[in-house]
């Protein structure tokens, strides 16, 4: 394989660990077709397998695909640290993976320590689509959580586990300690019935409907009483009364997140992922104004939980146009 590697003026022997396992990562994984680092939103350096063709000497700059990637990281490194910000009110814990994936593709990004990111680029050309099983996808994410977690190492730290992936296959059920514990129903509007099934303590720990920024329907078993330790510095309601609030807006930020990965990766937003350190906040577009948002906040059933929610996408998605 052959790749491709650029590096920023700044750059130099300190990067060079981080360097080889960028290029590593890239080489064992071959559905990952782009890596860069970023620290502080600048670009540090990249490393690709492409196949583009070098820029000729007399190009103007910042006209290939590479120039666009390395903007479209620094701008998702800086939207990332905007969401981070906003996250924190819910008390989950930093905003460590994010997942954009189109019809055509998927970017990730990644957080190392704070202000130091790397960003992955997939593109999955056999047009399988988030709702429909997506293995080229699932294999860059996998390699781009492995690589966060393998700088983090560099530094003597540990995992904090990112799309759940060191867990996915070790997730032992949680307590049942009130069997007869029914789902909160905040607003019980549209597919209703479809969102209480999908709920439960177990990884799915809340869903919510929106239609043209309006939501319809919110359930969720927040106040289970196996979640009971995730509520030591927040209460069940104020995180209702967040959630609420933030599926409703959700819609019109992946809708500016969308016009500027587009013209890279390609197609509309189908699915986001805010993966933070306790648990995830999941996006699937249905149609046009209409999608599903689902949480848990359960580090080790983030990909549980996303699988479920595949699951109910597929369920509710409309036939036809």
């Amino acid at each position: 394989m052959e790749l491709h590697e650029d590096q920023a003026e700044h750059v130099g022997p300190e990067f060079d660990l981080a360097r080889q396992a960028c290029r590593e990562a890239i080489v064992e994984s071959p559905a990952l077709h782009y890596l860069a680092h970023y620290s502080s939103g600048v670009f540090d350096f990249g490393i690709d397998a492409l196949g583009d063709p070098a820029a000729a000497p007399d190009a103007l700059p910042g006209g290939t695909r590479r120039e666009e990637l390395k903007r479209l990281g620094r701008h998702l490194t800086f939207q990332v640290a905007t969401l981070d910000r906003a996250l924190q009110e819910v008390r989950t814990g930093r905003l460590i993976r994010t997942v954009l994936h189109t019809e055509e593709g998927a970017l990730f990004c990644d957080s190392v320590v704070p202000s130091e990111h790397v960003v992955g680029l997939v593109l999955d050309h056999a047009g399988t689509g988030p709702l429909f099983g997506h293995p080229a996808v699932d294999e860059a994410d996998r390699a781009v959580a492995g690589l966060a977690t393998r700088l983090r190492r560099q530094l003597s730290l540990g995992s904090l586990n990112p799309g759940g992936w060191e867990s996915a296959d070790q997730v032992t059920p949680l307590p049942v300690l009130d069997e007869g514990a029914q789902p909160h129903v905040t607003v019980g509007e549209g597919p209703l019935t479809a969102c209480l099934a999908a709920v439960r303590s177990q990884d799915l720990h809340l869903v919510a409907h929106v239609v043209a920024g309006e939501v319809l329907a919110m359930v969720d078993c927040l106040g289970d009483p196996s979640l009971a330790p995730f509520f030591n510095q927040i209460t069940v309601d104020a995180r209702r009364r967040f959630y609420h609030g933030f599926v409703g807006e959700l819609g019109t930020l992946t809708t500016k997140l969308n016009r500027a990965v587009s013209p890279v990766v390609g197609g509309l937003m189908e699915r986001l992922v805010l993966d933070v350190e306790m648990g995830a906040i999941y996006y699937y577009r249905l149609r046009a104004g209409e999608y599903l948002v689902g949480v848990t906040i359960d580090q080790s059933r983030v990909r549980a939980a996303d699988d479920r929610m595949s699951a109910l996408a597929q369920e509710l998605t409309p036939l036809g146009p």
